[in-house]
């Protein structure tokens, strides 16, 4: 029997990894987080741990797991997982993306340093090191600026910086880990999605982002919608997309999540690029426009076995995330047309319950409702979104934590 060893920070309904590789004479070897660990408990190897990103004993098991097995490959999909499953390859020879693969894919400056000077335009940047490194950035580029973190996803802890006051704001208070400030780009964003296999992009797709990715701050929702090929962004985001791709030390298997702005004067900017599907609802959305489920494809790259795509299909389809608002939740409408829940929505994920209390939304990839939806055009899927996201508001009641009644 051959194993692999799969880091698993994703509920069992979105990764059934035993199903994907049933018939395949592959048997996964789970390590997960507490949270998800039910889902997969009927599996005969798994391992589960509380604060999973931060928690080293994840390693250490990880290292012991993968010497028992004799593991053939390491799988992550995960932004928190990249760099431990490359750290794990690295040690163990095994293949796939090594650490200077993932650092690439992972740190956005050690990202930006590869494509600097390169076919794509890469705002102005530096490492945050000190507030004397944001003050001479300011001096240099003025206001607006961006601080983020250098491995974070989901924009969790990006700021938008307009003036002095709100710099001081951020220097008496920082993001603990390692920073970058970069220039501030107006514009539209894009994501482009897609897939490597054999050292080859074998899927490639631009989506327009609807409202953006820091909606969750104003407990708003956000979304992706494709591109046709005939909108005049399709080919140079694609192209884009690629240059970068043949910029950075790619793996020869990966999924990958890119994002790009378009100015207002019609510069196409790079923001930046994950080596993992993208957040949210975009696997689901891609998998009922296209019928490619893109983590199960990039599994079965990474184990060598051969792929199941057939010839690519499209019917317009769209994602929608809304985050929690801040309060105690006390009813969530339920899936299904019977609970009038709208006809074009196709697949839902609902990641609260009543009586639980939110604090608001914590980064974009994190929601309290993703939808995927359809409809016959693009234009009718971006009228759909609209729809689903007030229908969703409309039928959900909060009240505030401190108000009478208690937590439940």
């Amino acid at each position: 029997m051959r194993h692999i060893l799969v880091f698993a920070k994703t509920p069992y309904a979105k990764t059934p990894y035993d199903q994907w590789l049933t018939g395949s004479g592959i048997v996964p070897v789970i390590v997960t987080a507490s949270e998800y660990v039910a889902g997969y408990s009927h599996l005969p190897h798994v391992h589960a741990f509380d604060a999973y990103d931060t928690n080293q004993l994840v390693e250490k098991t990880a290292l012991h797991l993968a010497r028992e097995f004799a593991v053939e490959a390491v799988f992550a999909r995960a932004e928190a997982d990249i760099v431990r499953a490359a750290h794990l390859r690295e040690l163990l020879g095994l293949p796939g993306q090594h650490v200077s693969s993932a650092l690439a894919f992972r740190d956005k400056v050690v990202m930006k340093d590869h494509l600097a000077g390169g076919p794509v335009d890469v705002p102005a940047y530096r490492r945050l090191d000190s507030a004397y490194t944001a003050l001479e950035f300011v001096a240099e580029h003025g206001y607006p600026v961006v601080i983020k973190p250098v491995s974070e996803s989901g924009s969790l802890g990006a700021v938008i910086v307009r003036e002095e006051a709100e710099l001081d704001a951020y220097l008496a208070d920082p993001w603990r880990g390692e920073s970058e400030i970069e220039e501030f780009v107006p514009g539209q964003m894009y994501h482009v999605d897609g897939l490597v296999a054999g050292g080859e992009v074998v899927f490639v797709h631009p989506f327009r982002y609807l409202n953006d990715c820091l909606s969750f701050r104003d407990d708003d929702w956000v979304a992706n919608l494709p591109l046709t090929r005939q909108d005049p962004s399709y080919d140079r985001l694609v192209k884009a997309a690629r240059a970068v791709l043949a910029e950075l030390p790619t793996p020869s298997q990966t999924a990958f999540h890119a994002e790009f702005w378009i100015t207002p004067d019609d510069r196409l900017v790079f923001c930046e690029i994950a080596s993992r599907t993208g957040g949210g609802m975009i696997s689901g959305m891609v998998r009922h426009a296209f019928g490619i489920d893109l983590d199960k494809e990039w599994l079965y790259a990474e184990c060598g076995l051969p792929s199941t795509r057939g010839a690519l299909t499209y019917r317009p389809a769209g994602a929608l995330c809304i985050p929690p608002r801040k309060g105690v939740l006390e009813y969530l409408p339920t899936t299904g047309s019977g609970a009038g829940q709208p006809e074009c929505v196709r697949e839902t994920t609902l990641t609260g319950a009543a009586g639980q209390q939110f604090n608001g939304g914590v980064k974009s990839g994190l929601f309290l409702a993703g939808y995927v939806v359809d409809g016959t055009t693009e234009e009718d899927v971006a009228a759909n979104l609209e729809h689903v996201a007030g229908w969703f508001s409309d039928n959900t009641r909060w009240r505030p934590a401190d108000s009478l009644g208690g937590i439940a």
